[in-house]
């Protein structure tokens, strides 16, 4: 009696420790802290279209189930060019989409006197339907730049996570 007693307790633990493995999974996240400042020069896409890479990225794993999956960026920046600054993400190397996932733009208030400030969070929120997730390794790359060349825009301390919902 006691050996099947002690069976069933190492085939219980085995399930509970396979079943918090599977809960881990899906609460999975890749979060990074960009604690420079950086200044995209003349990243020019006119009306949001034709953005380049800005070079920062996150990746998140995929199951054969692929569910929604949250990237948040949060930064501080200041406008060296009074104009509109696109923000988008390029999903696994598929181009640059500004509006898609969500928000598009930076507010393009002028930041004067220099040196001040301005903070905003986007989130963006990619569905299994978007066709762009795919299982195992998902890429994220933050895109973007101003509506006319010559833009300058300077990123301050900024984070980049993304998360499966």
């Amino acid at each position: 009696m006691k050996a099947v007693s002690k069976i069933s307790k190492t085939v219980l633990f085995s399930a509970i420790l396979a079943s918090l493995m599977l809960a881990g999974s899906a609460f999975a996240q890749q979060a990074i802290r960009y604690p420079g400042s950086t200044t995209p020069n003349n990243d020019f896409c006119n009306g949001g279209i034709g953005c380049p890479d800005w070079g920062e990225s996150v990746g998140i794993s995929e199951s054969a189930s692929i569910v929604p999956v949250v990237v948040t960026w949060s930064v501080r920046y200041f406008v060296n060019v009074t104009d509109i600054y696109y923000v988008g993400l390029d999903v696994n190397g598929t181009g640059c989409l500004t509006g898609f996932y969500g928000p598009e733009n930076l507010d393009d208030i002028s930041t004067n006197p220099p040196g001040h400030f301005l903070t905003n969070t986007f989130q963006f929120v990619i569905e299994p339907t978007d066709g762009v997730l795919q299982t195992g390794t998902n890429k994220f790359e933050l895109c973007g730049g101003g509506n006319n060349s010559g833009d300058e825009i300077t990123f301050a301390v900024n984070t980049l996570s993304v998360v499966k919902n």
